[in-house]
């Protein structure tokens, strides 16, 4: 949502690979104390079947992450929310949120609701299945007559020779 100008506190130290979470090393995130609702957020660029978030705290003033809000979502629609009851644990320890069931996703959002609100973060680490990118949607209108070239599509015990009978064609 903001980033807290003096001194650091960008949110791309959320997702820099460093759970430090000491301020003073530079791998903190924070919004400025006026926000209201304030919210930090990753595009993970594509949609992957996400199966557990590792929140990491700041080493001090943990209590800002207090009752924060992780939230999933898939082309702009939420698809999986969740609230952390109470106060995560500080630096050192992941609060890690295991879904019950994986989830497609593009986006992360972790926000913390009320008036004058500090939203700081140490780490945010989105685990998924490997291999689970979203592959684009097939056409949803086919071409019904054959390509000009064969597909080249090897099998596991080809034929010797020719078979005794062709193949019907395709009717079209």
């Amino acid at each position: 949502s903001s980033d807290y100008q003096s001194g650091g506190g960008f949110s791309d130290v959320a997702v820099d690979g460093n759970t430090d979470g000491n301020w003073n090393n530079g791998s903190v995130t924070a919004t400025y104390q006026s926000s209201k609702d304030p919210w930090w957020t990753v595009d993970l660029e594509n949609g992957y079947l996400i199966e557990s978030i590792a929140v990491w705290n700041r080493n001090a003033y943990s209590e800002r992450l207090a009752d924060f809000v992780l939230t999933i979502s898939r082309d702009g629609v939420d698809v999986y929310t969740y609230t952390y009851p109470g106060i995560p644990a500080e630096a050192g320890t992941p609060n890690e949120i295991k879904l019950s069931s994986p989830v497609t996703g593009d986006k992360v959002k972790i926000q913390i609701f009320g008036e004058e609100r500090i939203l700081s973060l140490a780490e945010v680490q989105v685990f998924a299945f490997c291999g689970s990118e979203i592959t684009p949607s097939p056409t949803s209108s086919p071409s019904i007559k054959p390509t000009a070239l064969p597909t080249v599509s090897p099998t596991a015990s080809p034929t010797a020779g020719p078979t005794a009978s062709p193949t019907a064609l395709p009717t079209v």
